[in-house]
C-alpha cells in the first residue's frame, strides 16, 4: 500500500491505474508456482485480455 500511494504521488491516477489490473497476473503465477495450481487455456486467454487492457490504457 505504501508503494501505491508513493506511485500515485509521482504518476497520475488515470495512467497509474490500469496496472492494478497486473495483479492478478501475479496472483496467477503465485497460485501456479507455489500452491501447484493449473494454468489452463481460461487463465491464460483472461491474462492476455488483461495485459492487452493494460498496454491500451498505459499508451
Amino acid at each position: 500500500m505504501v508503494f501505491w500511494l508513493y506511485v500515485l504521488t509521482r504518476v497520475d491516477v488515470s495512467r497509474a491505474y490500469p496496472f492494478v489490473g497486473l495483479g492478478f497476473i501475479g496472483t496467477m503465477l503465485f497460485a501456479h508456482f507455489f500452491l501447484q495450481e493449473p494454468i489452463t487455456i481460461q487463465k491464460l486467454a483472461g491474462t492476455l485480455l488483461i495485459v492487452s487492457g493494460v498496454v491500451l490504457l498505459a499508451r
